[in-house]
């Protein structure tokens, strides 16, 4: 059975790549060889990195994970503004995608919302009608990364090889801290009402040491 590469092998291996090729004077990334040469000297550190967000989806076709006016708060996000802290550089190799479609009446205040989006216990998204059947894309660096690749990926039910609702990169990619990013479902019709859904992007970053 091949295993999969852990992300910080992965991340390794790309920028000490970058390091070989300016060593033999060829075309390289002069920030990739920066991020080589400090984690060598110790300023840089790799620590595993999870980024997530919970979105309310309800009646909606098209749901935006991540939006330029989030702002971090415990149990709903850690991304502010869509974009990573500064000074991260982090390598994307797996995506965990969970939903949930809650009982009783939504709370009528933002507060209330708020409160139910940090308490739901989230599964997998084949409970909830319909999104196994949409899209999802990812975008960062201005560059398209995954596109409207089936959520399908995510039904992972009946493999116990791997955690529920989640799907590995085939070419994982560096997110940097100063563009913003994107991950973007759309559905073919509205998610049913009372439905959230919760997006974690893991990976390796940078760290100061």
């Amino acid at each position: 059975m091949n295993m999969k590469k852990s992300s910080r092998s992965q991340f390794l291996e790309i920028v000490n790549a970058h390091l070989s090729l300016r060593d033999q004077g060829k075309k390289h990334d002069p920030s990739m060889v920066k991020i080589a040469e400090g984690i060598k000297d110790s300023r840089l550190q790799l620590a595993d990195a999870a980024y997530y967000a919970i979105k309310y989806a309800g009646k909606k076709a098209t749901i935006h994970m991540f939006e330029t006016q989030d702002s971090k708060e415990i149990g709903i996000t850690n991304v502010t503004q869509a974009k990573l802290q500064k000074d991260r550089l982090f390598l994307c190799n797996r995506i965990i995608l969970l939903a949930a479609q809650v009982e009783g009446d939504l709370p009528d205040t933002g507060l209330g919302l708020k409160k139910l989006q940090k308490t739901t216990d989230f599964g997998s998204i084949k409970s909830v009608l319909g999104l196994q059947n949409g899209v999802f894309t990812l975008t960062a660096n201005k560059k398209l990364i995954i596109d409207e690749r089936p959520m399908q990926e995510f039904v992972t039910d009946t493999n116990s090889m791997i955690n529920l609702g989640t799907y590995y990169l085939e070419s994982p990619r560096f997110i940097r801290d100063d563009e913003e990013f994107e991950f973007l479902i759309e559905l073919g019709e509205d998610a049913p009402e009372k439905t959230f859904i919760k997006v974690v992007l893991a990976g390796t970053s940078t760290v100061p040491a």
